[in-house]
């Protein structure tokens, strides 16, 4: 399974962030372009490919902000990006909460308890993953963690991996989405479904992504439970 995930899953994260934000004109005139079914990716930039805003490290930039010398420039790109709003989002999310993820995986008819017969499901993963995620040490006054560490990112994808089969058995019976599908009788992602699961409004993109992905499977199940992680990693992380 980790093998299918990273071959099959890591580019889909960036590309399903296209929601998120969009490079747009914020790019450099020599910066790689991506070509369909590509990321480019620029060694100066920190930005996780092609369909992210660009934070370029160039020492000979200037000393403006992000290596742009010109502030007006910096607006300029935030103007492609989306409102003041939006901006402020992508550029100071924080980590779920443990009991918040929780929460959002409970109510999308995932069981968040460990498994009795102690097999590695979402919920034994959450249940036994809280120190990675970063929950809070009252006995020793330490609050939680609110930026995530690469340890809180790691298992929180594993418990999304690990999701992915009970949502798309339970979600039509969830508490959040009663009646909504994640895949129609056709096998293809419905826009409700991935709706319910990353939190807002889908767009035909994000179906398209899915379904691609699911091609892409060794098998559709396998394809579906990890478009499914995928979207989740991807609407609740900064990536």
């Amino acid at each position: 399974m980790k093998r299918i995930v990273s071959n099959l899953t890591l580019a889909a994260v960036a590309a399903l962030g296209l929601a998120g934000c969009d490079s747009g004109s914020g790019g450099r005139p020599n910066e790689p372009v991506a070509r369909p079914n590509e990321i480019a990716v620029d060694p100066s930039s920190l930005a996780a490919g092609s369909n992210t805003q660009h934070h370029f490290q160039d020492p000979n930039a200037g000393t403006g902000i992000n290596g742009i010398t010109d502030p007006t420039q910096v607006v300029a790109i935030n103007q492609t990006i989306g409102s003041p709003e939006v901006v402020a989002r992508l550029h100071s999310c924080g980590k779920v909460p443990y009991a918040s993820l929780g929460n959002f995986l409970a109510s999308r008819g995932v069981k968040i308890q460990p498994d009795p017969a102690g097999q590695q499901t979402a919920g034994t993963l959450y249940a036994q993953g809280g120190a990675a995620l970063g929950v809070a040490d009252y006995a020793g006054r330490v609050a939680e963690m609110v930026v995530a560490s690469t340890s809180a990112m790691a298992k929180e994808f594993d418990i999304f991996v690990a999701a992915g089969a009970e949502i798309q058995q339970n979600l039509a019976t969830s508490e959040a989405c009663p009646g909504t599908t994640i895949v129609d009788s056709t096998g293809a992602f419905t826009l409700d479904g991935i709706s319910c699961i990353i939190g807002k409004p889908a767009t035909p993109a994000h179906v398209t992504l899915a379904n691609q992905l699911v091609q892409a499977a060794p098998d559709t199940n396998t394809g579906v439970q990890l478009a499914i992680a995928t979207l989740l990693e991807a609407a609740h992380t900064c990536e």
